[in-house]
C-alpha cells in the first residue's frame, strides 16, 4: 500500500530525476496507443487494422534508435535534451497532419524520440539495483495512473488531445536533473556467448505476439465483450498497476519461465473470455506476470554480457521490434474486421514457446560458466 508513497519520495531526491520523468512521458505515450485506434481510424477514415500501423510506427523508430544508440553513442545530456525536445515538439505537430501518412511519419519520429531516451535510462539503470528497479517501476506506474485519464480524453475529445497532453509531459524533463557517466559501448568488447543471442531473440518474439493482442485490447473489450469504456481504462490501469508491485518486488528465486507460462492463460481470456470478469483479470495478471519475467531476463543477459549496457540495449531494441511487427501483423489479420480468434492463438503459442526457450537456456547454462563470472556474483 505505501508503494507509490516510496516511490515518490525515492524520485523526489533522485539524482535522475530528468530521466525518470521522461520515462514516465514514454510510458504515457505507449499506454495511450490502444485507446486512439478508433479515433485515429475515424479521423483519417481509414480501416482499423490500418490505424493499428501508429503503433507499428512509434514502436519502430523505437527500435531503430534504441539499436543504433547501443552502438554508436556516448551518453550525455545533450542527447536527453534534444530527444526529450524532439519527442514534444514532432508529437505536437502530428495533431496538424493532413494525411494520414504524414501522421504516421511524425509518430514514427516521436518513436526515434523515445527510444533514444529510453536507452539512456537503461544504460543508467544497468549501474545499480536500486536505478534498475526505479527505471522499471516508473513506466507502469505511470500508466496506471494515466490510463483512466487517457481513455476518458480520448472519448470526450479526440485523439488530438491525447497526442497534445503526451507531448507536453515530456517538457519537464528538459528543466530536471539527469546524471550520465559517459557510457560509450566498445564492440570489442562485446560478449560472444550464443545463449544471450538467443534470450533476445526470444524477448523480440514474446513482444510481437504480445503486442500484436494487446494494442487491440481495448477494442475487444468495449466492441467484443462490450464493457463500458471506463471499465475497460480501470482494466488497464489494474494492467499497469499490477506490473508496478512485480517491477518493484525484490529479485526473488522464481524462474522467468514460471511468469511467460502464466502469460497463456491471461492472454486467452482477454482474447476468448467474452466476459467482462474474465477480460479484467486476464488483463490484469498480464502486466503482473510479464514485469515479474522480463525483468529477470534482462538480468540473466546482462550478466553474460562483457557490455551489459549495450546488451540491454539490444534486448530493448528487440523488444521494441517485435511491439513493431506485432501491430502490423494484427491489422493483416484482422483486415477491416473485428475477430481476433488469431490475435489470441498466436499470442498464447508464442509465450510458450518464449517460456520454453527460456528454459533451455537456463538448463544449458548450470553446465557453462558465463563470460563475466564476477557480474554473476553481484
Amino acid at each position: 500500500m505505501l508503494g507509490p508513497t516510496r516511490l515518490y519520495y525515492s524520485i523526489r531526491a533522485h539524482d535522475d530525476t530528468g530521466l525518470l520523468v521522461a520515462s514516465a512521458a514514454s510510458a504515457i505515450l505507449f499506454a495511450g496507443t490502444p485507446f486512439v485506434l478508433s479515433e485515429v481510424a475515424a479521423d483519417y477514415g481509414v480501416p482499423l487494422g490500418r490505424a493499428g500501423l501508429v503503433s507499428t510506427m512509434q514502436v519502430g523508430g523505437f527500435a531503430l534508435s534504441a539499436f543504433v544508440a547501443g552502438r554508436r553513442f556516448r551518453t550525455n545530456r545533450t542527447y536527453f535534451i534534444w530527444s526529450s525536445l524532439a519527442a514534444a515538439l514532432l508529437g505536437g505537430l502530428s495533431t496538424l497532419a493532413p494525411t494520414f501518412e504524414l501522421f504516421l511519419a511524425s509518430r514514427f519520429g516521436v518513436g526515434i524520440a523515445v527510444g533514444l531516451l529510453t536507452w539512456l535510462a537503461w544504460a543508467r539503470a544497468m549501474q545499480s539495483a536500486s536505478s534498475m528497479r526505479m527505471v522499471a517501476a516508473i513506466g507502469p506506474f505511470t500508466a496506471a495512473l494515466a490510463s483512466p485519464a487517457l481513455s476518458w480524453l480520448s472519448e470526450r475529445t479526440g485523439a488530438d488531445a491525447v497526442y497534445l497532453l503526451i507531448a507536453a509531459a515530456f517538457l519537464p524533463a528538459l528543466f530536471l536533473p539527469a546524471r550520465f557517466s559517459g557510457y560509450r559501448p566498445d564492440r570489442r568488447k562485446k560478449s560472444p556467448s550464443r545463449s544471450n543471442i538467443v534470450l533476445i531473440v526470444s524477448l523480440a518474439l514474446l513482444s510481437l505476439t504480445g503486442s500484436s493482442l494487446f494494442v487491440y485490447s481495448a477494442v475487444i473489450g468495449e466492441n467484443v465483450v462490450g464493457l463500458d469504456p471506463v471499465i475497460v481504462s480501470l482494466a488497464f490501469s489494474a494492467n499497469a498497476l499490477a506490473g508496478f508491485v512485480a517491477a518493484r518486488r525484490a529479485a526473488d528465486a522464481s524462474p522467468p519461465r514460471v511468469w511467460l507460462y502464466a502469460i497463456a492463460p491471461a492472454a486467452a481470456a482477454v482474447a476468448f473470455g467474452g466476459n467482462g470478469w474474465l477480460f479484467c483479470i486476464g488483463i490484469t495478471v498480464w502486466g503482473f506476470f510479464w514485469w515479474m519475467a522480463v525483468p529477470k531476463i534482462l538480468r540473466s543477459i546482462a550478466a553474460w554480457s562483457l557490455a551489459p549496457e549495450e546488451r540491454v540495449g539490444d534486448a530493448q531494441s528487440a523488444m521494441a521490434l517485435g511491439r513493431t511487427l506485432g501491430p502490423a501483423l494484427a491489422g493483416l489479420l484482422i483486415g477491416t474486421g473485428t475477430t481476433f480468434t488469431w490475435l489470441g492463438l498466436m499470442t498464447v503459442a508464442g509465450t510458450v514457446v518464449t517460456a520454453a526457450t527460456v528454459h533451455g537456456v537456463a538448463v544449458y547454462r548450470r553446465s557453462h560458466l558465463p563470460p563475466v563470472p564476477e557480474l554473476v556474483a553481484r
